[in-house]
């Protein structure tokens, strides 16, 4: 049995590694996902729409609002509860989500392929820094023009900036290289942004007026991100379906709960508690008392061996990190305790370029008991905005569950 499953392991862990992302499109959701207008989706394990509490609540009624499927806050509350709008699992439609994760059907999301199978991930534009943004639960008249910003502006000269490529966008190579200049791919993505921005720009003269609006976009740090979630949930649904592999596959939290999928356990959720921080930094102002979980799936970035599991890369984030170079370093270390193998992909500098650590094992992780993953993630305020940045660690219960289900007692 322990052989089949090591076996298993590789298999799925070769699969990751011959996938092939790449950036084909900018479309709207409802194009790109088939995802009907009366469904809203939002990060973590789905749960009732009574389940969802804070900002995540907030946002999920923002997105209803935002599609025009109720006029205010009591209609859409009325309409979740009768059925009439549907609150479902950013996943179920191959989607990662940022934070609250909220996508609708006219919002425009990133299209990412594998270009030897055909797989497909989503994930929606990034909002920018302005403080009304729906995915940190406000919806203000701000946060609708912004919204719309994004539909009718952007997306469409993103996607001319893609259609003008005379190669495939690849993104991998894109993101070993970014590795190497000081991006872990999860908290930072200022290197990424900056090589996506000079392959773009070969196709700028095409847009004319509309170059400004786009590059406002494309020059925030932060923009890559969405690609690097999509790219790695193309790269983690690879590992999908190898019988007896006890390889995670995905990792995400709502308000309420964090949750995994294994290979071997195909879609389901094995859910516990919240991650807890190791270290965190908060904007001056504010303690511990103000951070709210609002959800979150870019933890999809350390399912492939990126974020908090690359800490190592992304040295530059020490601040938020425990301020110390020696403590990061140490964590990526560790993670190599509890994963499969190295990437031969994604190098890191200061580890002698040794890979980052790749394939998550919930056999080792469970039956350790003292070492989960390090998460990297931003820091939602009970005020709806960001408010920090910091290191998340995975609780152990999942993680049990999913050993529980593929070796049962």
């Amino acid at each position: 049995m322990q052989h089949d499953r090591e076996k298993a392991n590789a298999a799925a862990i070769q699969a990751l590694l011959a996938s092939d992302p790449v950036l084909i499109a900018v479309e709207t959701a409802d194009r790109a996902m088939r995802l009907p207008k009366s469904t809203v989706l939002t990060s973590g394990p789905a749960m009732p729409f009574g389940s969802y509490t804070g900002g995540q609540r907030a946002a999920i009624i923002g997105g209803a609002l935002y599609e025009g499927l109720a006029s205010d806050e009591a209609g859409a509350v009325a309409a979740f509860e009768r059925g009439d709008i549907q609150v479902r699992g950013c996943q179920e439609f191959g989607c990662v989500g940022s934070l609250a994760g909220v996508t609708t059907a006219s919002m425009p999301v990133v299209v990412v392929a594998d270009d030897r199978s055909g797989e497909r991930a989503y994930c929606t534009l990034y909002e920018g820094d302005s403080a009304d943004r729906l995915n940190y639960g406000t919806y203000t008249e701000a946060t609708r023009s912004n919204l719309e910003d994004l539909r009718l502006r952007i997306a469409p000269a993103l996607n001319t900036l893609i259609n003008s490529q005379t190669e495939a966008l690849r993104l991998k190579p894109i993101m070993a290289r970014a590795l190497a200049m000081g991006d872990e791919l999860h908290s930072r993505n200022a290197a990424a942004t900056l090589l996506l921005l000079r392959r773009l720009l070969v196709g700028a003269k095409q847009l004319g007026a509309e170059l400004e609006a786009v590059l406002d976009s494309l020059c925030d740090d932060y923009f890559f991100l969405r690609l690097s979630m999509a790219a790695s949930k193309v790269m983690a649904n690879a590992m999908r379906g190898f019988d007896g592999s006890s390889v995670v596959t995905a990792m995400a939290f709502s308000c309420a709960e964090f949750g995994i999928q294994t290979s071997g356990t195909g879609d389901t959720w094995f859910t516990g508690p919240l991650p807890t921080f190791d270290d965190y930094l908060l904007e001056s102002g504010h303690d511990a008392t103000d951070m709210e979980f609002m959800g979150g799936e870019s933890t999809i970035t350390e399912v492939v061996g990126l974020g908090g599991l690359a800490q190592a890369a992304g040295l530059p984030l020490h601040r938020s990190s425990g301020r110390d170079v020696s403590t990061m370093i140490a964590r990526t270390t560790a993670m190599y305790e509890i994963t499969v193998t190295e990437s031969p992909d994604f190098l890191i500098p200061v580890l002698n370029y040794r890979g980052t650590p790749l394939g998550l094992d919930v056999e080792k992780i469970a039956t350790r008991g003292d070492l989960t993953p390090f998460l990297d993630i931003g820091i939602a305020g009970r005020s709806k905005r960001q408010i920090g940045g910091g290191v998340a660690k995975a609780p152990l219960v999942p993680f049990s569950k999913a050993w529980d289900a593929l070796h049962p007692r």
